[in-house]
């Protein structure tokens, strides 16, 4: 039994269809140096397969309607060869079913495709004009699914369907009291972004724009959200999900391959697609689907403290060997390693040893714990200054990304910090002249205020 059950509309309880969510998939993506044999970067190559793999199972299960709720691509700027591949697939996806209607499908734009400036156009639009294919990619908007123009054709069980489209950038500017199921209707919820309350949520507080928890606990027949890689209900009372991780009225579909050692840590290994059963008036009933996607793992963590560099290598070697590490993107952190030891690690015998790894990359990561003594607190972290900048980017770098992400990470965050130093300079020289010129005319005033009492005096 659901927690919140959608109030009992008798008008439209009989409206029942199946939904296709998917989600997050991130065309254009790459990574790291392997090439197919084609010469592409093998992980776009990997992703691309991931998306044509989930749009042939969707196909074949065959609902009448179809969401993508963002991030179909990984850039807002994509080869041409992968825009001509997406709009093959939507074809497919809008395309003809064994009935003689034709499925509908919504693209909704996330973070990743969507052009910083507004006078700029999103790619997604594109396809604008496919029979059967809606995109929203800037504000909140009704999409309805009448038998004429772009959806003609479609199946009857929609002519009551509403989808409430909100694309990443609407979050931060559309009235939320505006976004409502509306009455004798079937509405779905369709969003790119972070749920309030849930786990994502908690993560990334204070940095993202939400969608509020007001919002997702509307009598919403289904929402389907994007943003989120981790597939699974938002675990909210007032979706209907609670505990339970396979009920509630709204889900993320996550993403449809992994897109860097931390996808791992939601639910890294099963990636796919959403096959929902909407029911007017009652809470949907989702069947998750997953698609084969190329092996990613991370090796235990290698506490380096005390050993030399051969029993380093050796240990790593030997975590490379115990696994199965054929045709996979492999990572291994180690910790407690001084870098005059770790220089002297024989790290390409650790490399050929993982040779028949898609990718294979090793990252050192410090551990600098204070050591107290017996019965007093441990002694606090001396404050860095600007001079240690360059050290505490180079080891959180070391330390959260990937190693062919680095470079171009550093690059950026150097540029930035170089800006705001700048912007920083410049404020603080304005402060400086605002402050003399202040100065100066107390100073005056003062100074006639003086000669003023002198006179009186005189």
């Amino acid at each position: 039994m659901s927690t919140a059950p959608l109030p009992h509309d008798p008008d439209r309880a009989s409206t029942t269809f199946r939904l296709g969510h998917l989600s997050d998939t991130h065309i254009g993506y790459e990574a790291y140096k392997a090439l197919s044999a084609s010469g592409e970067n093998q992980r776009s190559v990997d992703v691309a397969k991931a998306f044509v793999t989930a749009v042939s199972e969707i196909v074949e299960s065959d609902p009448p309607l179809v969401i993508h709720s963002g991030d179909l691509a990984d850039r807002t700027v994509i080869p041409i060869r992968l825009i001509l591949l997406i709009r093959q697939q939507l074809q497919r996806l809008a395309g003809i079913r064994p009935d003689g209607t034709r499925r509908q499908v919504v693209l909704l734009a996330g973070n990743h495709e969507l052009p910083r400036q507004r006078k700029e156009a999103c790619f997604l639009h594109l396809f604008d004009g496919l029979p059967g294919v809606q995109v929203v990619t800037r504000d909140y908007t009704q999409l309805r699914f009448p038998d004429s123009g772009i959806s003609a054709g479609r199946d009857p069980l929609l002519e009551d369907v509403v989808v409430h489209a909100l694309p990443h950038d609407a979050l931060k500017t559309t009235d939320f009291d505006l976004v409502r199921p509306l009455p004798g209707t079937v509405n779905i919820l369709t969003a790119h972004g972070v749920a309030g309350g849930s786990e994502l949520y908690l993560r990334s507080l204070g940095r993202e724009f939400t969608i509020p928890t007001e919002v997702l606990a509307r009598a919403w027949e289904y929402g389907a959200l994007g943003h989120w890689h981790k597939q699974g209900p938002v675990p909210l009372m007032a979706t209907g999900a609670g505990a339970d991780t396979e009920k509630g009225r709204v889900w993320y579909a996550g993403s449809s391959e992994n897109m860097g050692f931390g996808d791992l840590k939601e639910n890294g290994t099963r990636r796919g697609w959403l096959n929902v059963t909407v029911r007017a008036g009652r809470d949907p009933v989702v069947e998750r689907r997953f698609v084969p996607i190329r092996s990613m793992l991370r090796l235990p963590v290698l506490d380096g403290k005390g050993l030399d560099p051969n029993a380093i290598t050796d240990a790593l070697v030997e975590r490379v060997r115990a696994a199965s590490t054929s045709g996979a993107v492999v990572g291994q952190i180690v910790e407690n390693v001084p870098r005059d030891v770790w220089s002297l690690v024989d790290v390409a015998k650790v490399r050929s040893s993982a040779g028949d790894a898609l990718h294979y990359e090793v990252s050192l990561r410090s551990r600098q714990r204070e050591i107290a003594k017996d019965g007093e607190a441990p002694a606090k972290p001396l404050a860095r200054g600007l001079g240690d900048v360059e050290a505490v980017l180079v080891e959180r770098a070391n330390e959260l990304l990937a190693e062919h992400e680095r470079e171009g990470a550093l690059v950026l965050a150097r540029e930035l910090l170089a800006l705001e130093l700048e912007r920083t300079a410049s404020a603080d020289a304005s402060v400086a002249a605002e402050t003399l010129e202040e100065s100066t005319a107390e100073a005056v005033v003062d100074g006639k205020q003086a000669d003023e009492s002198k006179v009186v005096v005189s």
